[in-house]
């Protein structure tokens, strides 16, 4: 009967412990359920945020972007930008106080990406500039994520840009322009004759906008001393302000990613451009198209359209063959006479920058509804920057005329400083200083050449030409040059296929081209009285 008992109290012990244990189990069940449902995985949070704060969307080229509402303004990133990131990573860290995982942040990036492309719309980004229709914008690149709107009744700054404007880290705001500005004020700062000012402000004009026609490439040359790197910098400053403001001379295949990341691309103190580099500144300058692979492990492709102001500055003579000085408006720096700290140089002319850029904004406003309106005689190969250029001469007081009378006298200066830097064209020059007509073939002219107006040394160089095709190749390379001359040459076949070069002189522009290429006086005189 004692065991029985017994038994019965073991029975309701262990059925008292089962219950005790499986109201342990499910509440154990319970709070793991409700942890898993608290706690999301840090891809989910992030994707979560960017889903409620950003609106998606993707470029031409799959490019994922967010627009992001910060207090009073919206910023535009690329979604694997650095700037992207640090927004993601401070709002994880405000809400959940949580770090970002790197893990975490490349899943839901992965996501974003899809979102972006497939639900997002498409819409186009611009660095600095861009121009849509009858307006121009220009990013100031401020915290407040301003720009300026400018159309044919004039300009203002906008605090919300109808375009979507993405910036480098490198990128440093424009100085706040004032209205009524004084391009005049640039002058003092900058040591160049007065004659090539109306060039130098048709660079600044032409870089300012982003709609049709290739940009003008500035060339800054002189000596030493004569602040050819400040008056660089100072360019830059009007137009596209940036923390790496002058470059080294980068690798030819490094041209695109500078392209992508600044709006002027602006080098110092060259030394000589070999002949692919200079091709691909025109390139550039022009509009170029490049094609390359997303990433190596995959065939995934993506276009890069380039389209870039250029500034390059040094000693030596840097554009030389003749589709780059077709391209180039080139100053001569003249040598400073008073030497002032760069510190007292860079204040006064920060001082006067919201009134220079004003000036500018006037200026391209006009240009904007009158250079479509412009008739140019005789329109040289830039004809856009012409048009662009000489459309805003009235807003700075000059004659019609004014500037396409220093731009033909600075093409036709760049040729012959071309010819003189080229021995074969220098020697053909002078071979045609006493005559007007030569015939015969490639190696009969180079014979010539060779005989009466080349030295011993010359001849002997390794770079002197030896073949009738490279003599076709110096005559094509520098044909716009010697035409400045007068001289012109026309290519023929003979019964027995041979090449026939027949070679003339006009008088009269040769003789014109020699004056100039000694003394500048005519057509100084010719500008001053326009």
């Amino acid at each position: 009967m004692k065991d029985k008992k017994i038994a019965s109290q073991v029975g309701k012990d262990l059925a008292g412990n089962s219950q005790d244990s499986t109201s342990r189990l499910n509440n154990n069940d319970t709070k793991e359920s409700t942890s898993r449902i608290k706690e999301p995985k840090q891809d989910e949070i992030l994707i979560g945020i960017a889903s409620k704060y950003c609106k998606l969307f993707h470029d031409d080229q799959d490019e994922a972007y967010a627009k992001i509402k910060i207090k009073n303004h919206i910023e535009v990133w690329n979604i694997t930008s650095l700037g992207f990131k640090d927004w993601i990573a401070r709002e994880l860290w405000k809400q959940y106080k949580q770090g970002l995982n790197k893990s975490s942040f490349d899943s839901a990036l992965t996501t974003l990406r899809g979102m972006a492309i497939y639900d997002g719309h498409i819409e186009q980004t611009y660095l600095r500039v861009a121009q849509l229709g009858d307006f121009i914008f220009i990013d100031l690149c401020n915290k407040k994520w301003q720009a300026i709107q400018v159309s044919s009744s004039g300009w203002v700054i906008v605090d919300e840009s109808p375009v979507s404007f993405i910036r480098s880290k490198n990128m440093q705001p424009l100085r706040i322009p004032e209205n009524n500005g004084n391009i005049h004020l640039l002058k003092k700062h900058l040591n160049i004759q007065d004659r090539d000012f109306p060039l130098v402000v048709g660079w600044l004009l032409m870089s300012m906008q982003a709609g049709r026609g290739a940009y003008p490439i500035m060339v800054l040359q002189g000596t030493a001393g004569c602040g050819k790197t400040t008056t660089s910098r100072m360019l830059r400053e009007l137009v596209d302000p940036n923390k790496a403001d002058l470059l080294s001379k980068p690798k030819t295949q490094d041209m695109r990613v500078i392209g992508v990341n600044n709006h002027v691309l602006a080098f110092d103190n060259l030394s000589g451009i070999h002949p692919n580099y200079s091709d691909a500144l025109c390139k550039i300058a022009t509009g170029d198209n490049q094609t390359i692979r997303v990433l190596y492990t995959t065939n995934d492709e993506m276009t890069l359209s380039i389209k870039k102001p250029i500034l390059l500055n040094g000693i030596d003579e840097i554009a030389v063959r003749g589709d780059l000085i077709s391209r180039s408006v080139k100053i001569e720096l003249q040598k400073l006479k008073q030497s002032r700290t760069e510190s007292s140089v860079w204040s006064d002319f920060i001082d006067d920058t919201p009134s220079i850029l004003g000036a500018l904004l006037d200026g391209l406003s006009v240009s904007l509804s009158r250079s479509d309106y412009i008739k140019i005689d005789k329109l040289l190969r830039m004809g856009d920057f012409c048009k662009w250029a000489s459309a805003a001469s009235s807003v700075y007081g000059w004659n019609k005329d004014q500037f396409m009378i220093a731009y033909r006298a600075n093409i036709s200066s760049s040729y012959v400083d071309s010819i003189e830097a080229s021995t074969f064209a220098s020697g053909v020059v002078q071979m045609f200083k006493n005559r007007l007509e030569f015939t015969g073939t490639p190696l009969e002219l180079l014979k010539q050449v060779e005989d009466s107006f080349v030295s011993e040394k010359v001849k002997h160089s390794y770079k002197w030409v030896t073949t009738a095709k490279g003599v076709m190749s110096k005559l094509n390379r520098y044909q716009d040059a010697l035409e400045v001359f007068g001289i012109k040459f026309n290519k023929t076949r003979d019964r027995t296929n041979r090449t026939i070069l027949t070679i003339t002189r006009d008088v009269g522009t040769y003789d014109k081209a020699i004056v100039s290429s000694q003394t500048n006086e005519e057509w100084s005189e010719e500008y001053n009285s326009a």
